[in-house]
């Protein structure tokens, strides 16, 4: 996200060996770094910043300089509630005109000032060919996230990039060829839905109703909330699989907050939907705990988004 912002500050990516996922929220900051060896990741490391005031940002920052390791990359993620995912149609502009236009197309649907808004663009694998292409536009404030930018400059940090929350959890999964459907939460947030395939972000929407998820039981969520939880989710596959005219959605993989994310495996097991597995970080063929991976597991898919955004921009290319 923001590549083009963070080239005219002269933040370019370059090639290094250790990656950082700077992970913001207003109450914590938390950090991942993996080192890239020889086409594997290595040497986890996990911490964290308690934040109870801005005051605290500039501290903050300079002890993470003092931790990261020099030469460092850094892909800072940020929350839902600092961006906004639309799904417009897709003005008719030449390509090396879209980023200027997209400002002026979404600004209305905003509370955010015309000279606030910081923009960008996910081209969507494929599209409804009865419909109007569509694009998937990130919009954030240009005046908060300038503010963050100038902490990683003034200690010396290379940003390499700024990305939402909700594009980063397909980092964690094995590529495969079929459709996965992928169903995330976070505690109080809205529950994301993707389907990804190849690696490649298909279909996305986030299903209101769901941010208390965490804090419910199994026996709890049977008594209701888990049925409707079901029906959204069948009605996104048939979106899927009628409206877009795709092959089946073959898997569900479940990465959700709280102490009962096997027991929620079982309980889509009993409804009819056998495939379905929980996300963790075995792809990576990275050891981590169950607590670490909730803690940070937003932090690590941002550590390794320069890496992955290089392998896919290569499989595009690649004939």
């Amino acid at each position: 996200m923001l590549a083009a912002w963070l080239e005219r500050l002269n933040l370019k990516k370059k090639p290094a060996g250790y990656y950082a996922g700077v992970h913001w929220s207003p109450q914590q900051i938390k950090v991942a770094v993996v080192q890239h060896l020889a086409g594997q990741w290595a040497n986890p490391q996990y911490f964290s910043f308690a934040v109870t005031g801005p005051a605290q940002l500039a501290p903050i920052f300079r002890q993470l300089a003092e931790k990261l390791p020099p030469h460092c990359d850094c892909t800072l993620v940020i929350p839902p509630e600092r961006y906004m995912v639309l799904q417009i149609d897709k003005p008719p502009v030449p390509p090396e005109e879209l980023m200027l236009a997209l400002p002026w197309t979404i600004k209305d649907l905003v509370a955010l000032p015309d000279d606030d808004l910081v923009v960008d663009y996910l081209d969507l694998p494929l599209q409804n060919q009865l419909q109007s292409a569509k694009v998937n536009v990130v919009v954030s404030s240009k005046s908060w996230l300038k503010e963050l930018v100038a902490l990683f400059v003034q200690n010396k940090l290379k940003l390499t990039g700024i990305q939402p929350e909700e594009w980063l959890a397909r980092n964690l999964l094995p590529k495969k060829s079929h459709a996965v459907m992928l169903v995330c939460h976070q505690p109080g947030q809205d529950l994301s839905v993707q389907i990804i395939q190849n690696g490649s972000l298909y279909f996305s929407r986030r299903l209101r109703g769901f941010n208390r998820l965490d804090q419910f039981s199994p026996d709890e969520l049977q008594q209701g909330l888990f049925d409707n939880l079901l029906l959204e989710l069948q009605r996104s596959i048939d979106f899927f699989e009628g409206q877009l005219k795709q092959a089946p959605v073959r898997e569900i993989g479940l990465w959700l907050s709280g102490p009962h994310q096997q027991q929620i495996v079982q309980l889509f097991s009993q409804n009819g939907f056998t495939q379905v597995f929980s996300v963790t970080a075995d792809a990576l063929q990275l050891k981590i705990n169950a607590d670490d991976f909730e803690r940070y597991g937003q932090a690590l898919a941002g550590a390794i988004e320069p890496v992955m955004a290089a392998v896919e921009a290569s499989d595009e290319v690649t004939p």
